[in-house]
């Protein structure tokens, strides 16, 4: 069955970077029913490669949409935070320019950088609520500063938790924030039960669904190097989830999407 399938979060140049050409891995993507996917910016420099992607690929039958930010383990990134927002507000009004990300918490991999994390992550929210631009959230084993950061911006800030790694209680509260929650091939791993509990208990309406390749491909392909084409297993673990036909899910997932494409996200509800 062919389905229409929109990726919210890719890493075209870190594919590029590993050895597969962006064209061959859009090629792909197009025969698996991909119709738009979001370049993600982690640092400065990706961020720049990312509108140049975006604008370099993008047909009519595939849209490369980008976005611009500073991921939470590039601490090395942050003296440029400065660098990165004057960079995004270059791009406001760019057609294919979506929002503010990645950027968020992360204390699985250097917990010592906690407090920078944080004036970081509030720095990137400022802008966001300036210009009403959604964000794209990165949050591992982060829970708390994360969902307290975004409290404080509830009705100014807006956007996605990618990749969900928590329970469906934890996805609730982002929810609850105006938040969509993303699910990437991890939901079709097979011991991943607080996801599938969130994948199936959360509302519809704010849920979306995300490759984030080259990272976490989805079985059968698990271990091995992600890219957009293998979306329609993730969105088919869903409907293996969830109560709703699969058309409805289908068409609920791509409008969501193209609501956060189109910095429409706080108003999913």
């Amino acid at each position: 069955m062919a389905y229409s399938i929109i990726d919210t979060h890719c890493h075209l140049d870190i594919i590029q970077e590993q050895g597969q050409d962006i064209s061959e891995s859009l090629k792909k993507s197009k025969e698996a029913g991909v119709k738009k996917i979001v370049q993600i910016g982690i640092d400065l420099p990706s961020s720049q490669k990312a509108k140049e992607i975006a604008e370099t690929y993008s047909t009519d039958d595939l849209k490369i949409h980008y976005t611009i930010g500073c991921h939470p383990t590039e601490t090395h990134e942050f003296p440029n935070a400065d660098a990165i927002l004057k960079l995004a507000e270059e791009n406001l009004i760019h057609p294919l320019f979506t929002g503010i990300g990645e950027i968020g918490m992360d204390l699985y991999h250097d917990a010592s950088t906690r407090e920078l994390q944080k004036e970081i992550l509030r720095k990137f929210l400022d802008f966001s609520a300036k210009h009403t631009l959604p964000v794209v959230i990165h949050s591992r084993d982060a829970f708390e500063d994360t969902y307290e950061a975004l409290a404080e911006y509830k009705g100014k800030a807006f956007g996605v938790i990618h990749c969900f790694t928590y329970d469906y209680e934890m996805g609730k509260k982002f929810v609850d924030l105006g938040y969509y929650v993303s699910f990437s091939g991890i939901v079709a791993f097979k011991n991943a039960t607080d996801i599938h509990e969130a994948a199936k208990k959360l509302p519809l309406t704010s849920v979306l669904i995300e490759t984030d390749a080259p990272f976490l491909a989805p079985p059968p392909h698990r271990g091995k190097r992600n890219d957009s084409s293998n979306m329609p297993y993730i969105l088919e673990r869903m409907f293996s989830l969830r109560e709703e036909t699969n058309a409805t899910i289908t068409e609920q997932l791509f409008i969501n999407s193209e609501k956060f494409i189109n910095r429409k996200a706080y108003y999913h509800a």
